[in-house]
């Protein structure tokens, strides 16, 4: 058997790919698998494919009603690999994947070398919070060993296990390729009780799985597989078992989990994610231009403030924020009412953006320091109460709504009136110093009633308020590296 280095979905480099002749005898598992002779592949067996940022070449979008309608049924979206990098899309991406109609789910890109598993449990972990519920099972993505021989690695993966089952309540699936399980992990029979996703390039599955599994739940038949919707090559993926035994698959994390008392806490935000998500799909549908999910930042920022999300996490998608989203969307008038609409997709349209989040981080910032308690319930009312679909409520929500709120139960200055005054300067750092702030910042459930609303629909905002936009907007597409 032919073995070749072979890296699937990093975060630095487009991923290599394994020829056929050198995939022949590459296996993965899942809980539900075929026979061991080689078998065609079943007419029941269902389509789905697995996306990274690379899968957003240039900021594009992916269409994901177009891959919906092409006949795929699932997704796998990388979450994250290692102990600190998440992908900016994931998130978004997951979104509009079930709101079109697949069945989410993620992958951790493993990376061994770190010598601490339990961390990248629970950084991915931390991640799956801040995702759509239901999805199917955490993935342990297992490609490479940096260094460590087969013993250290089983060992590495029993504890990356045993962390994510506490973490997430859930039995992870693992993600390999037939000879990296022989030769890496010496064949091990230990984890064939887990679910195997079996990366194999050939026309059937080898008439022999390594590992003990005798079966598999997914087989990544091709690395370069072509789907509408997608502009990118994307893996190719079958899923044997039909539509009932997919959903069934798809879960929530339990309440009684750190990973699911996080995403529990954010279940009040999520109908505003998924009706912007609606949105965002039939725009890119109709123009192909990306549409990010503000909702979805705000979202994670009230994670991070509640200790349930880790800064990494908001640091990611800031950075997608600020490559891809209209500064109208994001900040109201933030350098002046006229900008935004000249602007969009350019330096300039990102220095806004910038301006806008430097001054909800400095807002923060003083806002902690008179030692105030966020009203987190309060932002909650304001993102619910502009979630797309609201009917004439509108769907609007921005940073100068939160900034009026900050004003109000803290009593700090007017940074709305800074931003229209141009006294805001963009920061580079306002992402990070946001992230701090968010992090160090003292969250109270309780609001008072006459706070917790925003402006309605066609109202005059507060004096120095900067004024709702639509969400979303028709915004240029973001990086996704």
């Amino acid at each position: 058997m032919i073995s070749l280095p072979w890296r699937r979905s990093t975060r630095t480099s487009v991923p290599k790919r394994l020829t056929a002749t050198a995939l022949a005898g590459s296996a993965l598992t899942v809980a539900a698998l075929v026979a061991t002779d080689v078998v065609p592949v079943p007419s029941w067996a269902l389509n789905g494919i697995d996306v990274a940022s690379h899968q957003h070449p240039g900021g594009a979008a992916i269409d994901w009603t177009a891959v919906k309608q092409s006949g795929q049924s699932f997704v796998f979206v990388k979450a994250t690999e290692g102990t600190s990098y998440t992908n900016p899309a994931f998130t978004t991406d997951s979104a509009k994947a079930q709101q079109a109609g697949l069945v989410p789910g993620s992958y951790h890109y493993a990376r061994p070398g770190s010598g601490n598993p339990r961390a990248e449990a629970r950084h991915y972990a931390s991640v799956l919070a801040t995702g759509v519920q239901p999805s199917l099972p955490p993935v342990l993505d297992l490609e490479e060993h940096e260094g460590l021989n087969p013993t250290q690695l089983q060992n590495w993966v029993r504890e990356w296990i045993d962390e994510i089952k506490v973490q997430t309540g859930r039995d992870p699936i693992i993600y390999t390729y037939y000879s990296f399980w022989i030769q890496r992990m010496a064949n091990t029979t230990e984890f064939s009780e887990y679910p195997l996703w079996l990366a194999y390039y050939r026309d059937t599955l080898p008439d022999k799985i390594p590992g003990g599994w005798d079966h598999v739940t997914f087989w990544q038949y091709s690395g370069s597989g072509r789907v509408n919707g997608v502009q990118t090559q994307v893996d190719l993926n079958k899923y044997y078992g039909d539509d009932a035994a997919l959903n069934a698959l798809a879960s929530g994390m339990p309440a009684d989990t750190a990973a699911g008392q996080a995403s529990e806490a954010m279940d009040p935000m999520r109908p505003a994610v998924e009706g912007e998500a609606e949105i965002a799909n039939k725009i890119e549908h109709a123009t192909g231009v990306n549409v990010p999910l503000a909702s979805d930042f705000m979202m994670q920022l009230l994670g991070v403030i509640g200790g349930r999300v880790s800064p990494d996490v908001l640091l990611t998608q800031g950075k997608q924020q600020l490559q891809g989203m209209d500064p109208a969307q994001v900040a109201g008038s933030a350098g002046g009412p006229d900008q935004g609409a000249q602007a969009t997709g350019s330096v300039k349209t990102a220095q806004e953006i910038l301006t806008a989040y430097t001054a909800l981080s400095g807002a923060l910032k003083e806002f902690n320091a008179g030692g105030n308690k966020l009203p987190v319930e309060a932002i909650l009312k304001l993102i619910q109460g502009y979630a797309p679909g609201a009917g004439d409520q509108g769907g609007t929500v921005n940073i100068g709504q939160v900034l009026s709120l900050l004003q109000q139960f803290g009593g700090i200055s007017n940074w709305n009136a800074k931003l229209e005054n141009g006294e805001v300067k963009p920061d580079a750092n306002a992402f990070a110093e946001l992230a701090d702030a968010a992090k160090s910042a003292n969250p109270d459930g309780s609001a008072p009633a006459d706070a917790a609303a925003a402006p309605a629909a066609g109202q005059a905002p507060a004096a120095g308020q900067a004024p709702a936009a639509p969400v979303p907007p028709a915004a240029p597409a973001p990086a996704a590296n």
